[in-house]
């Protein structure tokens, strides 16, 4: 058993003491009961409702969830044939014990078995919030499963104990009563925060972050009020701009869209690009990085229907990369064949051969004016020559020769980031030897083959160079 501090175990002795479970959580465990039940499907589409055992007939498909005209509830559809399943969800309660606040998370646990539903409830877990510091603490109930919590349920409970690195997957995560927590809050800095209101609205969510953080934002009881729950849990991507527009991206006209379809933050980045009030496209570009960028060339709806929608997110940049070359290569942007390809990978690869022949014309032509400068830098001894390389061609020989990268300084020596000189023996000077590097009349690198160091004759050669040649020049 882990080792609990003395001023944790008062509190949790005090909790085992006092803690009752309110009618309010009794009822809120009620409600959670109720979806864990089945409709039950067998042949002619014939269903049966576990929770208020009426039968009709419905034509939905197994897996997929359907309305009980009794009971109203939404529930997942399942074949006649299934012989058992087990619903689990974790409850939480926020609770004090004097000015300490506990979150008590519970497991529902329920099984069904020959078209009836049991359910067993069992608190494991209790939460000590305070000012600087959270610990969780589990009950002798809850045991190790390849990292993952398992919850015994026959066991009784004997003692807590810490919560330690033995569970690799932290589910601290629950469904909260929201039935006593404005009372809880009364006299706190959230007693305005509409934290209440919102729990009632969403599901699963990390209660001690909004308790500590996020429900404290200003734009929280803000987003709330306006009745954008799905908004509300990205809190803090809403804490600037004074009108509708600066705080959300949109026009304020798109307010009744955004709360008729509780917008997440994902759907309304998608909106700011959009601008359209058309739920079922912006579901379906969710997911996708670059539209923003991509709006500067084309029309984001063709583009999804023409483009992407063939293609996936997976070619989105690709996408991206091929417009942007078309750009540079000065095409007709306003050219739907252009914009919208039939073929994407084909005309992707197209123009990017295309872009690169051209840079390496353009580049090819600026290395030689830069060899022709650096000209007067040459140097040699008896034995050693060191000169500028004076092409593309000779860098992605020299690449080959020397198995390194220098090739894909092309365009940096092109624009003079760089000096590149090819280190060869007198005699041999189309065998590669060392490839050097020259920034601001320094040499920064010299790498013979496979990017090993010149041995120290080489070294010494190109010290002297540096000294006798390229530091004069700085002077």
């Amino acid at each position: 058993m882990s080792y609990v501090k003395k001023e944790y175990r008062k509190i949790l002795e005090k909790a085992d003491r006092r803690f009752t479970i309110p009618s309010s959580f009794k009822r809120f465990i009620k409600e959670n009961e109720l979806k864990h039940n089945l409709i039950i499907k067998s042949k002619g589409n014939h269903c049966a409702c576990t929770n208020c055992k009426y039968e009709f007939i419905s034509k939905k498909k197994v897996n997929e969830y359907g309305k009980c005209p009794n009971c109203k509830q939404n529930l997942l559809i399942k074949s006649g044939r299934l012989k058992e399943f087990v619903f689990k969800d974790n409850l939480q309660l926020l609770d004090m014990i004097e000015d300490t606040y506990i979150l008590r998370t519970f497991e529902l646990y329920s099984v069904y078995k020959k078209l009836n539903v049991h359910s067993y409830i069992t608190e494991y877990m209790r939460t000590i919030i305070k000012e600087n510091e959270v610990k969780d603490f589990v009950t002798n109930q809850v045991h190790n499963h390849m990292g993952y919590m398992y919850i015994a349920h026959y066991q009784k409970f004997t003692n807590w104990r810490l919560r330690n690195y033995r569970w690799a997957y932290r589910d601290v995560r629950g469904i909260v009563s929201p039935y006593n927590l404005k009372y809880l809050l009364r006299h706190t800095d959230l007693k305005y925060s509409q934290l209440d209101k919102f729990i009632a609205k969403v599901g699963y969510i990390d209660f001690v972050d909004y308790f500590r953080r996020l429900a404290r934002y200003p734009s929280f009881e803000m987003l709330v009020k306006m009745k954008l729950y799905n908004l509300a849990i990205r809190a803090d991507k809403f804490t600037t701009g004074k009108t509708f527009q600066e705080i959300f991206g949109v026009p304020k006209t798109f307010y009744t869209f955004m709360k008729k379809h509780n917008m997440t933050y994902e759907q309304l980045k998608v909106l700011r690009v959009l601008q359209k009030e058309d739920i079922k496209l912006i579901n379906k570009l969710v997911g996708f990085s670059c539209l923003k960028e991509l709006s500067r060339f084309v029309n984001i709806e063709k583009a999804y229907y023409k483009v992407l929608k063939c293609n996936n997110s997976y070619y989105e940049q690709e996408y991206l990369d091929y417009l942007r070359a078309c750009y540079q290569l000065d095409y007709d942007m306003k050219d739907s064949k252009i914009l919208y390809p039939s073929n994407l990978q084909k005309e992707h690869d197209k123009i990017m051969k295309l872009l690169e022949v051209v840079r390496n014309e353009a580049n090819d032509r600026l290395i030689k004016e830069r060899a022709t400068i650096l000209k007067d830098n040459v140097y040699s001894n008896k034995k050693y020559i060191v000169f500028p390389a004076n092409s593309i061609e000779s860098l992605v020989d020299e690449s080959k020769q020397m198995n390194n990268c220098v090739k894909t300084y092309a365009e940096k020596f092109a624009l003079g980031d760089c000096d590149l000189y090819f280190m060869r023996e007198i005699d041999r000077q189309n065998k590669s030897l060392v490839t050097v590097e020259v920034r601001n009349g320094v040499v920064v690198q010299s790498r013979a083959k496979n990017n090993s160091l010149p041995n120290e004759e080489q070294q010494k050669f190109l010290n002297i160079w540096q000294q006798k040649i390229l530091c004069p020049k700085l002077i």
